[in-house]
């Protein structure tokens, strides 16, 4: 077996260089949009319950 030829990260340092910068910048992205997601879904829900709740009372 050919020791040389692995194909590890670490066989290729250059490939990866910003990686993890570019990980944590999607993630704080995903968590952004996630967050605006929440908020654009429970302000109508809640908008909608009070008016439902305010016509049946």
């Amino acid at each position: 077996m050919d020791k040389q030829n692995h194909s590890d990260i670490a066989a290729f340092p250059e490939l990866f260089d910003g990686m993890e910068q570019f990980i944590e910048e999607q993630a704080a992205d995903i968590k952004r949009t996630s967050a605006l997601l929440a908020f654009a879904l429970a302000l109508p829900t809640t908008v909608f319950i009070l008016y439902t709740i305010n016509k049946l009372v």
